[in-house]
């Protein structure tokens, strides 16, 4: 027969370990709903914070361009438009490359008045090797014409953590190609991205594995 008593002493063991793990998370939930608690709101934030910072969203990501569209009062009545997209890859330098250009899919025609000016490529799906910190620009183009026109612009910042290309953006249009200008009351100029990670970037010739 087994010893009664130890029988009692394992149940008390696992009775305080339950104890303890019950605390942790309640410590945690306080800490998390009610960041202001002394102490412990500062703890449980700054371990979730941290763990935030050390996560690197470097790697290979799939896009699709399922919608831009910029509004028509940025345009006259009647005009021909054809929406393209253009983004490039900057470097510290300030060197550029060019990622993506949906001018090799065709043209994206509307009129000005009569059709909806939006553009898409959710057909067109394009792959970009992205490493944490590196700026991406994204540029739209009234490509109709003899005269190109770089109508509105979407930039990362130059030390960001997180894949630029993602859900739905708002535009920032463009006076002259390069000059910024507010959004009229009203408008609706954005992008919309469908993204998704498809892995880690693979290592470069010669680099262990």
């Amino acid at each position: 027969m087994g010893d009664p008593k130890k029988g009692k002493k394992g149940s008390k063991v696992g009775g305080l370990v339950l104890v303890l793990l019950l605390a942790v998370i309640g410590v945690g939930a306080v800490g998390w709903f009610f960041p202001d608690t002394p102490v412990i709101g500062d703890l449980v934030h700054g371990f979730f914070s941290a763990g935030a910072k050390g996560v690197d969203k470097s790697g290979v990501y799939t896009v699709k361009i399922t919608s831009v569209s910029v509004d028509k009062d940025e345009f006259d009545e009647g005009e021909k438009v054809d929406l393209q997209v253009l983004i490039k890859r900057v470097n510290k330098d300030g060197k550029e490359e060019t990622l993506w250009d949906s001018r090799e899919y065709g043209e994206r025609l509307a009129t000005v008045g009569k059709d909806p000016l939006t553009a898409s490529w959710s057909d067109r799906p394009f792959e970009v090797t992205w490493q944490q910190g590196e700026q991406v620009v994204l540029e739209v183009w009234d490509r109709r014409g003899m005269s190109d026109t770089r109508i509105a612009w979407l930039k990362s910042a130059p030390d960001g953590k997180e894949f630029p290309l993602t859900g739905t953006q708002s535009l920032t249009l463009l006076k002259n190609g390069d000059t910024p200008i507010a959004e009229r009351r009203g408008a609706t100029n954005q992008i919309v991205f469908e993204t998704a990670r498809k892995g880690d970037i693979p290592p470069a010739d010669g680099a262990s594995k």
